[in-house]
């Protein structure tokens, strides 16, 4: 690709140089001066805009590193939750013992019997024990409900439920 300079060969830095030689000394001297106040002020704003962004990076430089501790703290967390080994739900007998004790630690008159589908519970007990004692053994003991019959009366409840230990269907 050929480039064509303009009729005489002259390029722009030479129209520049022309132009500059015919103004005025006086004319130089003010394109001189407009042209340091244009640099005076790009310096400043440049300045005082670092400023700025040192300020806001003073401000933001604790929350982020308190972040970021916070991010490795849960990171070996999870490293060492990972590195245990998973606690195994107890099956047959063991999860009726282990359903039975954790009515009794309620306080709970429960009876609580192996059956061909779970664990079969009947009885009475305050409704709020109650329900709490079947969060507690659906998390720690993984036993989810299949089927359920509650009948409050008052502050008491009167349940017959088969509960499913965590292999079953």
């Amino acid at each position: 690709m050929s480039t064509t300079k303009p009729a005489g060969g002259v390029g722009p830095i030479t129209r520049l140089a022309t132009a500059w030689q015919g103004i005025s000394p006086r004319e130089r001297r003010l394109v001189l001066i407009a042209g340091a106040v244009v640099a005076v002020g790009t310096t400043v704003s440049l300045i005082d805009w670092a400023r700025h962004e040192r300020t806001r990076l003073d401000r933001s430089l604790p929350r982020s590193a308190a972040q970021l501790e916070q991010v490795q703290e849960s990171a070996t967390e999870i490293a060492g939750l990972r590195s245990q080994a998973a606690l195994q739900a107890p099956t047959g007998p063991a999860l009726l013992d282990a359903a039975l004790a954790a009515a009794k630690s309620r306080g709970l008159g429960l009876a609580v019997q192996a059956g061909g589908e779970g664990l079969h519970v009947k009885g009475q007990a305050p409704f709020d024990e109650l329900v709490a004692w079947l969060a507690a053994v659906q998390r720690d003991q993984g036993l989810r409900i299949l089927r359920m019959e509650i009948q409050q009366q008052g502050a008491q409840a009167s349940i017959d439920a088969v509960l499913a230990g965590p292999a079953a269907p």
